[in-house]
């Protein structure tokens, strides 16, 4: 988990500004490449995430997309697909596609911040850094199976997508 609350030093309108005080505050590696957009690197359970961020001041929406370092081969690229429109009928938030010219699995979300206040909106934007990377972890052996064409793909998305009721 991110670990929120997080207090900012300062009142900021720009949530970029705030994402990349966080960052500095937790010692992520990130690239701030201009006033409306920054790239992050999360941990996972197996891996790093790449975590981008862009900002429409016009429509006060943040955009959150977090890849999945495995690239689908054409060949694979029907099974990847299957399999995202298996993965996307479960999720309540946010949604995976492929990026990066159909290659990436990317897990991806817009906030709407009008009117939100600065500390809500960072606590925001924290859960969904939480849900984008719990996600990542949730699908990272499906989206491998994706990769190699793996017809044990089906299996592993049946258990990641099962839903459990109660507690053992």
């Amino acid at each position: 988990m991110i670990g929120v609350p997080f207090e900012l030093s300062h009142d900021n309108n720009n949530p970029i500004d705030m994402v990349e005080e966080l960052a500095e505050t937790k010692g992520w590696d990130f690239v701030r490449l201009d006033d409306s957009t920054i790239d992050l690197s999360l941990p996972g359970q197996k891996t790093k995430f790449s975590v981008s961020l862009e900002w429409q001041d016009e429509f006060s929406s943040l955009l959150i997309a977090c890849s999945l370092p495995i690239e689908i081969s054409p060949a694979n690229y029907e099974m990847a697909v299957q399999a995202l429109e298996k993965i996307n009928q479960n999720l309540w938030l946010g949604h995976f596609d492929l990026s990066n010219q159909n290659k990436f699995p990317t897990f991806r979300h817009t906030l709407l911040l009008r009117m939100i206040p600065t500390g809500i909106a960072i606590d925001l934007i924290a859960d969904v850094f939480d849900i984008a990377i719990a996600e990542c972890n949730r699908f990272y052996t499906t989206f491998q199976l994706a990769q190699a064409g793996d017809v044990r793909l089906h299996d592993d998305l049946s258990a990641a997508v099962f839903e459990t009721i109660g507690e053992a």
